[in-house]
């Protein structure tokens, strides 16, 4: 019982920011990240002094660079620490990645590109790959917006004795926009994973245009919200 209360983290997990040296301590490292469970924090030593820190590390290890904006050079240099004896994973987080370093992730699979911009979702998504679980790098990146937008579901509705389908709009706010996808808050209670919705927003033109779309994800919130990720399928005006 004892050895069960002292169980330590599972997981090490470097952090190394560019502006690291301006906060003191665990206040460094960006609110989204931090309430990721079972994990053992290590803040790091200056780039030119990490890849020894690496190798004194036993067992197997992530490490998060966190930047302004990353380019191919860059991103190649810390990658090439993967060729050590140490078992390293790395995770990189920026405000603008040039495109042609979404390509290293192909001869270097312990490598993830995330855009800043996925917000509260990049704790789930580093999770998820701590975890062992497939993640894939966000080529395309979000852009943030603030706009009204109605969503229509095809549902069975349950007191037709044909079991026909019937449509429900729905109100809600995009939060941000790629030209893959966007996350939307709604109200919660009907929008389900792997639901087929119909999006309806004003493009900047003022005119509204449909998008259909399949539900990837969905996290509710304290207030009695549902924030839903969708990946747009079809466009039409």
């Amino acid at each position: 019982m004892h050895s069960s209360m002292q169980k330590k983290p599972v997981k090490d997990l470097i952090y190394l920011s560019s502006s690291q040296n301006t906060v003191p301590g665990l206040a460094s490292v960006p609110a989204y990240l931090q309430g990721i469970q079972g994990v053992r924090w290590h803040l790091a030593p200056p780039p030119e002094l990490l890849k020894d820190f690496l190798k004194s590390q036993p067992g197997e290890l992530f490490v998060i660079v966190h930047s302004k904006s990353l380019s191919v050079k860059v991103a190649e240099a810390f990658l090439a620490w993967t060729k050590t004896k140490v078992k390293v994973s790395f995770i990189f987080i920026a405000q603008t990645i040039e495109k042609a370093t979404f390509q290293l992730s192909h001869a270097f699979p312990q490598a993830l590109f995330l855009y800043e911009s996925e917000g509260l979702r990049i704790g789930e998504i580093v999770t998820r790959r701590l975890q062992g679980k497939p993640v894939k790098s966000r080529k395309q990146e979000r852009m943030r917006v603030q706009s009204e937008v109605m969503l229509k579901k095809s549902v069975t509705a349950e007191a037709s004795p044909t079991g026909a389908s019937v449509q429900f709009l729905k109100e809600g706010h995009m939060q941000d926009f790629s030209q893959g996808g966007a996350q939307i808050t709604v109200e919660e209670g009907e929008i389900s994973v792997k639901d087929f919705i119909s999006l309806m927003y004003k493009n900047r033109h003022g005119r509204w245009v449909s998008v259909e779309s399949q539900v990837r994800w969905v996290v509710s919130t304290a207030p009695g919200e549902q924030i839903i990720g969708v990946q747009f399928l079809a466009v039409s005006a």
